[in-house]
């Protein structure tokens, strides 16, 4: 039986960056959490061959570790989670890797080999490419058998393009949590010691510009299996689960009958959603279902600048549906991006007073970064994008005057969201455990008090 290797590398300074779901940075606070894209491969790919995973930053595992322990394994191939950030570090690995197993075949996955898959594929560390996650093509390929569609990859010294997979409705295998080191992975609003990820659909039907989802197809899994998978789930003891669709509540018929079975199972789950999605009574339905935090995505209130960025919301409904989320006993997160081309420091201050008069228990801040997938991206990017770039914790705008002042609106925004007595006095009302404390006061410190990055991978 052919061996499989999932590959999770750690990057060459061993510093947290996540890059699955087709988009790469760097973590706030040191958490880290499973990475979806390799999670959900690993049901399929372990019906069909010896399956490994080795997540070298969850492990915290070096790269002198992680070759040995690709050694002692022996894969014969290997599917790796890369990234605009790491690339450069991944594909050296690779080389190192076929020192001993020169016959080593790969397949990369990650934001820039989705994007920019035409440039990716050119590199000799890269044999094959798939374009998106589930793809039960890769087995087909692994196995050597004619491939689909789904995938570019080389044969006989020539580059293969497939075409891209035409149905709606996805199909994969329950995916094999078991292989992951949970225990090892950390979100801050997790509520147990172990939390684990759920996909519903994939993509998004919005068309942000500035955001990879919007270039992402969307498609949906089948109901039958996304219950197999939470039956499995309960049946091994996990109930706190992340439901790691871009945009959840979109098929409302669906979510409906998603929701009964959470609720049936008992499970404990929060989510990232928009305001415009989700409706009253689907909120209510949500927090009998076990939610309990709700991530929504609000980025910037200026018309002038949601015009820019290809973005429809409006202020009512936003108010409405975190006041009314918080009413249901479910706590919110609002996210919002500093720094949109155009925008003006008076837009982002206006959008952070706005925030602050909300509901919401949490402010989560970014930073705007061409990311890959988005129309600001440019090809060149593959070959000099640095960490800064991608950076969630510190602003790199062209001038430091912008920079600098964009920096101040962070923390302004910070500290007149969180210094208010009823917002900290409801923040600690919600904490549904000690594990879900120590995190979020963990990210909160972090916040106020980042680590400094280094310049580059």
């Amino acid at each position: 039986m052919l061996k499989v290797l999932l590959l999770n590398p750690s990057n060459e300074k061993n510093e947290m960056v996540i890059k699955d779901q087709y988009c790469s940075f760097t973590s706030k606070a040191d958490y880290f959490w499973v990475p979806i894209d390799l999670l959900v491969l690993s049901g399929d790919l372990s019906n069909r061959f010896d399956l490994k995973v080795i997540d070298s930053t969850a492990q915290q595992i070096d790269k002198e570790e992680t070759i040995k322990q690709v050694r002692e394994y022996d894969p014969d191939h290997v599917v790796i989670l890369s990234s605009l950030l790491t690339h450069d570090y991944d594909r050296e690995l690779i080389r190192q890797f076929r020192e001993f197993k020169p016959d080593l075949k790969t397949t990369f996955l990650g934001d820039v080999f989705y994007f920019s898959r035409d440039e990716m594929i050119k590199f000799d560390e890269v044999d094959s490419i798939i374009y998106e996650y589930p793809c039960p093509e890769l087995s087909e390929y692994i196995a050597g058998e004619d491939v689909s569609c789904n995938m570019i990859y080389k044969k006989d010294g020539k580059i293969v393009k497939a075409p891209f997979r035409s149905n709606d409705e996805i199909v994969y295998s329950t995916p094999r949590h078991d292989l992951f080191s949970l225990e090892k992975y950390s979100v801050p609003f997790m509520m147990e010691d172990i939390c684990t990820s759920v996909l519903t659909n994939f993509g998004c039907k919005y068309t942000c510009n500035y955001c990879p989802a919007s270039s992402v197809n969307f498609r949906q899994r089948s109901l039958e299996q996304i219950f197999e998978e939470l039956t499995y789930l309960e049946s091994v003891g996990i109930k706190n689960i992340w439901i790691r669709d871009f945009t959840f509540g979109l098929n409302k018929a669906r979510t409906n009958e998603f929701l009964d079975k959470l609720k049936e199972l008992g499970f404990s789950w929060f989510c990232l959603s928009r305001a415009e999605t989700l409706d009253n009574s689907m909120i209510s339905k949500m927090s009998e279902a076990g939610c309990y935090l709700v991530m929504i995505g609000v980025d910037s209130i200026s018309s002038d600048t949601m015009k820019k960025i290809s973005r429809i919301q409006k202020r009512d409904i936003l108010t409405d549906r975190i006041a009314h989320s918080t009413k249901s006993d479910i706590q919110v997160l609002v996210h919002m991006i500093l720094g949109f081309p155009g925008d003006k420091l008076i837009d982002m201050i206006r959008t952070v007073h706005f925030l602050a008069t909300t509901k919401a228990n949490f402010l989560s801040i970014n930073f705007f970064s061409p990311r890959a997938g988005s129309n600001y991206f440019q090809k060149d990017f593959i070959h000099r994008f640095n960490e800064m770039n991608l950076d969630s914790n510190f602003a790199n705008f062209e001038g430091e005057d912008r920079s600098f002042s964009i920096v101040l609106v962070k923390y302004y925004a910070l500290l007149i969201f969180y210094l208010n007595p009823v917002r900290v006095f409801r923040i600690l009302y919600g904490m549904k455990s000690k594990r879900m404390f120590d995190l979020i006061f963990k990210t909160g410190v972090k916040q106020f008090f980042p680590k400094r990055k280094n310049k580059s991978l």
